[in-house]
Parts: structure tokens; C-alpha cells; sequence
């Protein structure tokens, strides 16, 4: 280790730049992206809760990608940072996430449209750059305010939000199907939801009349037959893979339970067994069916 006439020594000068000396400066960057995460997972959170039925999870998704771009940035800040301060280094790190915004959208467009790439460049493109340009701007800044001391409290804060994040946008689906509407004279005239449960039956039993009436395409045939002339119902429905059905209470097979909502009214359950069917009131959640 060398020195200079001052006493300072060169490596001490290179483990410094504008978030701070030694550990410090990580763990400022790392709080910085911790805010963020916090914040996303805010946002997911709020996604899912003000969603149709509380099922949407695409918000989870696009905050995940920010969160990913975030804490990728975090590695890349050291190369970027140099020796600016203040003003510059926040501009450094605007670019770099304008870079990393860059990056996300071209891996998008060629993860969803493999076989039409460039398509949806366009729109992907300026919102991958402004949104990035944003985060970039946000953590550099919420990185430089964040005090010295509670950097590391912050940071491992983030740490805890990005697992809880991960949990609310995989965690496993409730096992119960769902179809859900609005209350509107068009569903009242077909019976509400016991009227709606019927036709679902119907739809089941038509779906499965070659196999297994549990593994029939029964949202298909639904959509088509009994909600195609009620979208201002705004109809919603979920199903549930075979292999994730629950057990039965009585028989110890699997059974699919369809819970078919009136939004704000009733509902009923239609119960789908390998070769029967039936229909109880209530939600399929609220009637212990299931193991």
C-alpha cells in the first residue's frame, strides 16, 4: 500500500466516490434500491388489492422487472459513479437506468413476441427509457439522502421487501374456480348467481361428456354459450389446473369447486366430480368441501 505526502493512501482514495468511503457506499446504493423496493412492493400490493377480484397479479410482475433493473443497477453503479458528486452523479445514474430501461424492453419484446421481433419496440422502447431514466434518477437520490447509519437497516429492509414481493406474485392460487360478474339486469334475467351456477354445470357437463368431467374445458364452452352477451357484466373466471384440484372432504378424490360470484350479491358453487355434478349455495370457499 503506497502513500502520498499527506499521509493518505492510494487505495483509500479509490474505495471512495460520491455515496461515501469503504462498506458505506454499498450500503447506501443498497438502501437506495431498497426504498425502491419497498415501494414496488407498495404498488403490487395495491395492484392486486384494487384488481377484478383481487386475482390480478400483473403488477407484481412489472414490479418485479423494476426491482430486478434496480438492484442490477446497484452492481453497475461503481462503474458509472466515478468521481462525481451531488448533481452529476445523480445524471450518471439517470443514464444508466435509461440504459438498463433499454435493456428490459428490447428482452421483452423478444421473450413475448419471439416470432414478430420489433414489433412492439415502439411502445416498449420509450417507456423502457423513461421509466428507467426515472429509477435510475430515484435510487441515486433516495441513496444520497438516506443517512449513514440507517443505510444498512434500510438496505436489508429492501432485502425483505424483494421476498415479499416474490411471495405475493407466486404465492399459489387459491384451488377453487371462479366465475364472477357484475350484478346487472342481464345477469338478474339469467337467474343470478344460482341461475349462472346452472348454466356453469351445463357448461362442465358439455365440456367433459368424452372423459372426465373435472378435466373439461368448461371456461371455453361458458364463455361462448351463457357470458358472451354480458360484457358489460365485465365477466372474470379462473380456472384451476387438474393437477392442482383440491381433495375431496367426503370422497378423498380430487373435485373441482367453481365458485360463480354475483359482484356485491350472492354466490353459489357448483361441486365437479370425475362423472357427476351438482350445485350448493354459497362460495365453494365457505363450505368446507375440501381436505
Amino acid at each position: 500500500m503506497s502513500t502520498t505526502g499527506a499521509g493518505t493512501t492510494t487505495s483509500s482514495r479509490a474505495r471512495t466516490d460520491g455515496f461515501g468511503t469503504g462498506a458505506a457506499r454499498w450500503w447506501r446504493r443498497l438502501a437506495g434500491a431498497g426504498v425502491v423496493a419497498v415501494l414496488a412492493l407498495a404498488f403490487a400490493a395495491l395492484g392486486q388489492a384494487t384488481s377484478l377480484d383481487g386475482t390480478d397479479r400483473d403488477a407484481g410482475f412489472w414490479a418485479l422487472l423494476v426491482v430486478a433493473c434496480t438492484y442490477a443497477g446497484v452492481l453497475l453503479s461503481r462503474l458509472v459513479s466515478g468521481s462525481a458528486h451531488d448533481a452529476g452523479l445523480v445524471g450518471r445514474h439517470a443514464a444508466a437506468g435509461a440504459g438498463l430501461g433499454l435493456v428490459a424492453a428490447v428482452l421483452l419484446d423478444v421473450a413475448f413476441y419471439s416470432e414478430d421481433v420489433g414489433w412492439l419496440w415502439p411502445l416498449l422502447v420509450p417507456v423502457g427509457l423513461a421509466a428507467g431514466t426515472l429509477v435510475g434518477t430515484g435510487t441515486a437520490v433516495l441513496a444520497l439522502v438516506v443517512p449513514h447509519r440507517a443505510a444498512p437497516a434500510v438496505a436489508l429492509l429492501g432485502v425483505a421487501a424483494v421476498a415479499a414481493l416474490v411471495w405475493l406474485t407466486f404465492r399459489p392460487a387459491a384451488p377453487f374456480d371462479l366465475v364472477a360478474l357484475d350484478d346487472t339486469p342481464e345477469v338478474a334475467t339469467a337467474g343470478g348467481a344460482t341461475g349462472l351456477a346452472e348454466a356453469t354445470r351445463e357448461a362442465v357437463e358439455r365440456a367433459g361428456a368424452d372423459g372426465d368431467l373435472r378435466t373439461g374445458e368448461w371456461a371455453l364452452v361458458l364463455s361462448d354459450d351463457v357470458t358472451s352477451g354480458m360484457g358489460g357484466s365485465r365477466p372474470h373466471g379462473r380456472a384451476t389446473p387438474v393437477e392442482d384440484l383440491p381433495l375431496s372432504r367426503e370422497t378423498g378424490q380430487p373435485v373441482r369447486l367453481i365458485t360463480v360470484r354475483v359482484r356485491g350479491a350472492e354466490s353459489a358453487c357448483v361441486v365437479v366430480e370425475a362423472d357427476a355434478t351438482s350445485v350448493l349455495d354459497g362460495a365453494c370457499e365457505d363450505l368446507d368441501l375440501v381436505r
